[in-house]
Protein backbone atom coordinates (compact mmCIF):
# COMPACT_ATOMS: atom_id res chain seq x y z
CA UNK A 1 0.00 0.00 0.00
CA UNK A 2 1.49 3.39 -0.94
CA UNK A 3 1.68 6.52 1.12
CA UNK A 4 -1.13 8.97 0.38
CA UNK A 5 -0.87 12.71 0.89
CA UNK A 6 -4.02 14.81 0.72
CA UNK A 7 -3.73 18.56 0.26
CA UNK A 8 -7.00 20.38 0.84
CA UNK A 9 -8.31 23.92 1.01
CA UNK A 10 -10.34 25.19 3.93
CA UNK A 11 -13.97 24.22 3.42
CA UNK A 12 -13.40 21.17 1.19
CA UNK A 13 -13.97 18.57 3.97
CA UNK A 14 -10.47 17.23 3.47
CA UNK A 15 -10.20 15.78 6.96
CA UNK A 16 -13.40 13.76 6.56
CA UNK A 17 -12.33 12.45 3.16
CA UNK A 18 -8.92 11.49 4.54
CA UNK A 19 -10.61 9.74 7.47
CA UNK A 20 -12.80 7.65 5.16
CA UNK A 21 -9.84 6.66 2.96
CA UNK A 22 -7.68 5.67 5.93
CA UNK A 23 -10.48 3.74 7.60
CA UNK A 24 -11.50 1.83 4.48
CA UNK A 25 -7.89 0.97 3.62
CA UNK A 26 -7.02 0.03 7.18
CA UNK A 27 -4.05 2.40 7.42
CA UNK A 28 -3.12 5.20 9.78
CA UNK A 29 -4.58 8.69 9.45
CA UNK A 30 -2.13 11.46 10.20
CA UNK A 31 -4.10 14.65 10.77
CA UNK A 32 -3.27 17.62 13.03
CA UNK A 33 -3.93 15.70 16.25
CA UNK A 34 -1.96 12.63 15.19
CA UNK A 35 0.95 14.74 13.94
CA UNK A 36 1.15 16.42 17.34
CA UNK A 37 1.39 12.97 18.87
CA UNK A 38 4.11 11.93 16.39
CA UNK A 39 6.18 15.00 17.25
CA UNK A 40 5.94 14.14 20.94
CA UNK A 41 6.86 10.51 20.30
CA UNK A 42 9.89 11.40 18.17
CA UNK A 43 11.01 13.96 20.76
CA UNK A 44 12.06 16.83 18.53
CA UNK A 45 13.62 18.00 21.78
CA UNK A 46 13.66 15.42 24.54
CA UNK A 47 14.31 18.19 27.05
CA UNK A 48 11.05 20.01 26.32
CA UNK A 49 7.47 19.55 27.47
CA UNK A 50 5.44 20.96 24.56
CA UNK A 51 1.93 20.74 26.05
CA UNK A 52 0.59 20.20 22.53
CA UNK A 53 -2.76 18.98 23.82
CA UNK A 54 -3.42 22.38 25.35
CA UNK A 55 -3.00 24.14 22.00
CA UNK A 56 -4.94 21.90 19.57
CA UNK A 57 -6.16 22.52 16.96
CA UNK A 58 -4.49 25.90 16.34
CA UNK A 59 -0.90 25.10 17.27
CA UNK A 60 0.41 24.50 13.76
CA UNK A 61 -1.15 27.71 12.44
CA UNK A 62 0.40 29.70 15.28
CA UNK A 63 3.87 28.30 14.72
CA UNK A 64 3.59 28.54 10.93
CA UNK A 65 2.55 32.19 10.98
CA UNK A 66 4.98 33.34 13.68
CA UNK A 67 8.02 31.17 13.09
CA UNK A 68 7.77 29.38 9.72
CA UNK A 69 11.22 27.78 9.87
CA UNK A 70 10.40 26.13 13.21
CA UNK A 71 7.17 24.80 11.72
CA UNK A 72 9.01 23.42 8.70
CA UNK A 73 11.61 21.67 10.86
CA UNK A 74 9.07 19.83 13.00
CA UNK A 75 6.92 18.94 9.99
CA UNK A 76 9.88 17.42 8.16
CA UNK A 77 10.74 15.34 11.21
CA UNK A 78 7.14 14.16 11.65
CA UNK A 79 6.40 13.42 7.97
CA UNK A 80 9.58 11.43 7.42
CA UNK A 81 8.98 9.46 10.59
CA UNK A 82 5.52 8.52 9.29
CA UNK A 83 6.78 7.76 5.79
CA UNK A 84 9.45 5.29 6.89
CA UNK A 85 6.64 2.92 7.94
CA UNK A 86 5.57 2.69 4.28
CA UNK A 87 1.84 3.46 4.36
CA UNK A 88 -0.72 5.87 5.73
CA UNK A 89 -2.78 8.94 4.82
CA UNK A 90 -1.14 12.29 5.61
CA UNK A 91 -3.33 15.37 5.45
CA UNK A 92 -1.57 18.62 4.51
CA UNK A 93 1.53 20.13 6.14
CA UNK A 94 3.64 20.15 2.99
CA UNK A 95 3.71 16.35 2.82
CA UNK A 96 3.29 16.37 -0.96
CA UNK A 97 6.55 18.31 -1.27
CA UNK A 98 8.48 16.50 1.45
CA UNK A 99 7.68 13.15 -0.23
CA UNK A 100 7.81 14.37 -3.83
CA UNK A 101 10.92 12.32 -4.69
CA UNK A 102 9.37 9.00 -3.65
CA UNK A 103 7.41 7.27 -6.43
CA UNK A 104 5.45 5.25 -3.87
CA UNK A 105 3.83 8.41 -2.46
CA UNK A 106 0.50 9.24 -4.14
CA UNK A 107 -0.44 12.91 -3.96
CA UNK A 108 -4.06 14.12 -4.01
CA UNK A 109 -5.24 17.72 -4.30
CA UNK A 110 -8.77 18.63 -3.18
CA UNK A 111 -10.13 21.96 -4.36
CA UNK A 112 -13.38 23.81 -4.81
CA UNK A 113 -14.30 27.36 -5.77
CA UNK A 114 -14.55 30.04 -3.09
CA UNK A 115 -18.36 30.29 -3.06
CA UNK A 116 -18.83 26.53 -2.76
CA UNK A 117 -16.54 26.42 0.25
CA UNK A 118 -18.31 29.34 1.87
CA UNK A 119 -21.66 27.65 1.35
CA UNK A 120 -20.27 24.46 2.86
CA UNK A 121 -19.29 26.26 6.07
CA UNK A 122 -22.59 28.13 6.22
CA UNK A 123 -24.72 25.03 5.64
CA UNK A 124 -22.79 22.41 7.58
CA UNK A 125 -21.17 24.40 10.38
CA UNK A 126 -23.72 27.15 10.89
CA UNK A 127 -21.28 29.98 10.24
CA UNK A 128 -22.42 33.42 9.20
CA UNK A 129 -21.55 34.06 5.57
CA UNK A 130 -19.24 37.01 6.23
CA UNK A 131 -17.37 35.03 8.88
CA UNK A 132 -16.95 32.05 6.54
CA UNK A 133 -15.75 34.30 3.72
CA UNK A 134 -13.17 35.94 5.97
CA UNK A 135 -11.87 32.65 7.38
CA UNK A 136 -11.46 31.06 3.96
CA UNK A 137 -9.80 34.14 2.47
CA UNK A 138 -7.32 34.39 5.33
CA UNK A 139 -6.56 30.67 5.32
CA UNK A 140 -5.98 30.62 1.55
CA UNK A 141 -3.64 33.59 1.82
CA UNK A 142 -1.68 32.04 4.69
CA UNK A 143 -1.46 28.60 3.06
CA UNK A 144 -0.22 29.95 -0.26
CA UNK A 145 2.25 32.36 1.35
CA UNK A 146 3.82 29.71 3.56
CA UNK A 147 4.06 27.14 0.79
CA UNK A 148 5.86 29.59 -1.47
CA UNK A 149 8.15 30.61 1.38
CA UNK A 150 8.99 27.02 2.35
CA UNK A 151 9.21 25.35 -1.07
CA UNK A 152 9.57 28.21 -3.59
CA UNK A 153 6.60 26.93 -5.62
CA UNK A 154 2.86 27.59 -5.82
CA UNK A 155 0.75 25.07 -3.91
CA UNK A 156 -1.59 24.69 -6.90
CA UNK A 157 1.14 23.69 -9.36
CA UNK A 158 -0.44 20.71 -11.20
CA UNK A 159 2.79 18.69 -11.38
CA UNK A 160 2.79 18.32 -7.59
CA UNK A 161 -0.24 16.04 -7.69
CA UNK A 162 -1.23 12.68 -9.12
CA UNK A 163 -4.96 13.22 -8.70
CA UNK A 164 -6.88 16.52 -8.51
CA UNK A 165 -10.55 16.45 -7.45
CA UNK A 166 -13.21 19.16 -7.39
CA UNK A 167 -15.03 18.57 -4.11
CA UNK A 168 -17.80 20.97 -5.07
CA UNK A 169 -19.32 18.41 -7.43
CA UNK A 170 -18.83 15.15 -5.52
CA UNK A 171 -19.72 13.82 -2.09
CA UNK A 172 -17.10 12.67 0.40
CA UNK A 173 -17.73 8.95 -0.14
CA UNK A 174 -17.46 9.34 -3.91
CA UNK A 175 -14.20 11.24 -3.60
CA UNK A 176 -12.78 8.67 -1.18
CA UNK A 177 -13.71 5.89 -3.63
CA UNK A 178 -11.88 7.67 -6.46
CA UNK A 179 -8.73 7.92 -4.35
CA UNK A 180 -8.91 4.29 -3.25
CA UNK A 181 -9.53 3.00 -6.76
CA UNK A 182 -6.48 4.90 -7.99
CA UNK A 183 -4.05 3.76 -5.32
CA UNK A 184 -5.21 0.14 -5.42
CA UNK A 185 -4.56 -0.11 -9.14
CA UNK A 186 -1.51 -1.91 -10.53
CA UNK A 187 -0.23 1.46 -11.77
CA UNK A 188 0.69 2.65 -8.28
CA UNK A 189 3.61 0.94 -6.61
CA UNK A 190 4.23 0.23 -2.95
CA UNK A 191 7.33 1.59 -1.26
CA UNK A 192 10.46 -0.43 -1.97
CA UNK A 193 13.00 -1.32 0.70
CA UNK A 194 15.31 1.28 -0.82
CA UNK A 195 12.68 4.01 -0.52
CA UNK A 196 11.89 3.04 3.07
CA UNK A 197 15.58 3.06 3.92
CA UNK A 198 15.96 6.55 2.45
CA UNK A 199 12.99 7.83 4.42
CA UNK A 200 14.39 6.31 7.60
CA UNK A 201 17.66 8.16 7.06
CA UNK A 202 15.77 11.40 6.46
CA UNK A 203 13.71 10.81 9.58
CA UNK A 204 16.81 10.36 11.72
CA UNK A 205 18.51 13.37 10.14
CA UNK A 206 15.57 15.69 10.71
CA UNK A 207 15.03 14.39 14.24
CA UNK A 208 18.64 15.23 15.13
CA UNK A 209 18.41 18.61 13.45
CA UNK A 210 15.14 19.25 15.26
CA UNK A 211 16.98 19.34 18.55
CA UNK A 212 18.36 22.69 17.48
CA UNK A 213 14.90 24.25 17.35
CA UNK A 214 13.46 22.67 20.49
CA UNK A 215 13.67 25.80 22.60
CA UNK A 216 11.92 27.84 19.91
CA UNK A 217 9.02 25.38 19.88
CA UNK A 218 8.71 25.60 23.66
CA UNK A 219 8.55 29.38 23.41
CA UNK A 220 5.70 29.32 20.89
CA UNK A 221 3.65 26.73 22.80
CA UNK A 222 3.80 28.66 26.06
CA UNK A 223 3.09 32.24 24.98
Amino acid sequence: MPLITITDSFGTNGNEIARIVAQDLGVGLFDDKRLQSIVKETEVSARTDYRFDQQAPGLWERIRSREPQVYLEIMEAAVYDIARKGDGVIIGHGSQMLLRDFDCAFHVRLFSDFNSRVENLVSNQGMKRDVAENIIAQYDKSQKAFFRYAFKIDIDTPSLYDLVINTGKLKERTIAALIMNAIQSDDVQSCSLGALSSMTRLSIDRRIHGEEVGENILYFTLI
